[in-house]
């Protein structure tokens, strides 16, 4: 049973408790529990766990949409992986202070932190190197990983650090979150959706055309970092309920499936938003109904399952419509090629046709039109000066 001082949503992201399928008395097997619990008809706890959830999912997709726009899709990832440096460096202050329980907010501190160094790595590579922003982003990346895992080895041998549950965190699971977590992870996200939804207009504009934005005296620069910060708030809402390693995929997967269906900047935040709430939903209705399954891993399959399936029948980039468009301009050019030589040996040919008759008859001289008294104006005056 839940102890009263702990989160409702503790189960998201771990083994759900004895409780998850004893709430669903009605159902006759997993199949009809899935369906209960994904309509919202589970209990007061799975319902807050599905809420949570698909508020997670929204500011993910809002926010990845415009990472990707701007190509800092993997910004995030970058941000994941230096979190781990500063979750092992927050929890070894926080043991050499005699603190033993865990404080959320001091690690959540320590990765904002790591995560902000991680973006100004990536800005000064960026900006005064000839390398590339992608392969800033992988150096800083690989760097910050190898780095977090020597940090985790460290606190490894610190008393408490197994109770701590730093190991929950790279994976994700919310079994030990408490309100006050909880709490912090949903003013994160909603701020991050807010700032985006607030920010539109100009982060559009820097995403699409950065020299326009200049002209407009738009602080490019200052965007860039808004839009990394927004980033990086998505990744520390997400860091319990879906962990360091899989929080980039909850921001990349739905802005990709939203880009294949549509070109245009408004519907595509709508669509990764609605995909990233989807994912979730599914993925946390699935954890409470599947022993010893963690939501963050499911989340993640399920925003990959619907990238996988716009990957095939998105009416544009699809690639089953692609293929019909081939095989329709195949057969287009094997028609023509085919009509080709037959059009050409009927225009030799006496006339038989009406595509033929007016060539073939007509001479170089051929009065024709002007015969037939219903030809152009300027007919006339040939015929008059032929006459004198």
């Amino acid at each position: 049973m839940f102890d009263g001082s702990r989160c409702p949503i503790a189960w998201l992201g771990s083994a759900p408790p004895a409780t998850s399928l004893r709430a669903l008395p009605e159902a006759s097997g997993p199949l009809e529990a899935w369906l209960q619990v994904l309509s919202f008809g589970g209990g007061y706890n799975t319902n807050v766990v599905l809420l949570g959830a698909i508020l997670l999912g929204i500011s993910a997709g809002a926010v990845g949409s415009f990472a990707m726009l701007k190509g800092r899709a993997l910004v995030a990832d970058a941000i994941s992986h230096a979190s781990l440096v500063g979750v092992g460096s927050a929890f070894l202050l926080q043991a050499a202070a005699g603190q033993q329980e865990r404080s959320m907010p001091l690690l959540m501190l320590g990765a904002a932190l790591a995560g902000t160094c991680a973006v100004v790595s990536i800005e000064w590579i960026t900006r005064h190197t000839r390398l590339s922003a992608e392969t800033a982003v992988a150096t800083v990346s690989s760097a910050s990983f190898g780095a977090g895992i020597v940090v985790l080895s460290a606190t490894r041998r610190v008393s408490g650090a197994d109770r701590a549950g730093l190991d929950e965190l790279i994976f994700g699971s919310t079994a030990s979150m408490t309100s006050a977590d909880a709490m912090l992870m949903a003013i994160l996200a909603v701020a991050a959706l807010g700032a985006t939804l607030a920010l539109y207009r100009v982060l559009t504009a820097v995403a699409f055309n950065e020299r326009f934005a200049h002209a407009r005296g738009l602080p490019v620069r200052l965007l860039d970092t808004i839009l990394a910060a927004l980033v990086g708030a998505v990744a520390m809402a997400g860091l319990q309920a879906v962990g360091m390693l899989l929080v980039a995929a909850l921001l990349v997967a739905p802005a990709a499936t939203a880009r294949l269906w549509t070109t245009r900047v408004a519907p595509m935040v709508l669509v990764a938003a609605a995909a990233g709430a989807g994912a979730a939903w599914i993925g946390a209705s699935l954890s409470a109904v599947t022993p010893n399954a963690p939501a963050g891993p499911l989340i993640i399959l399920s925003a990959a399952a619907a990238f996988l399936v716009s990957l095939l029948i998105a009416p544009d980039r699809g690639i089953f419509s692609g293929w019909l468009r081939h095989r329709q301009v195949a057969a287009a050019a094997r028609r023509l090629a085919a009509g080709g030589p037959a059009a050409a040996a009927n225009s030799g040919s006496a006339p038989t046709g009406p595509a033929s008759a007016g060539p073939a008859s007509a001479g170089p001289a051929s009065a024709g039109p002007a015969s037939a008294g219903a030809g152009p104006a300027d007919a006339g005056p040939p015929a008059d000066e032929g006459s004198r």
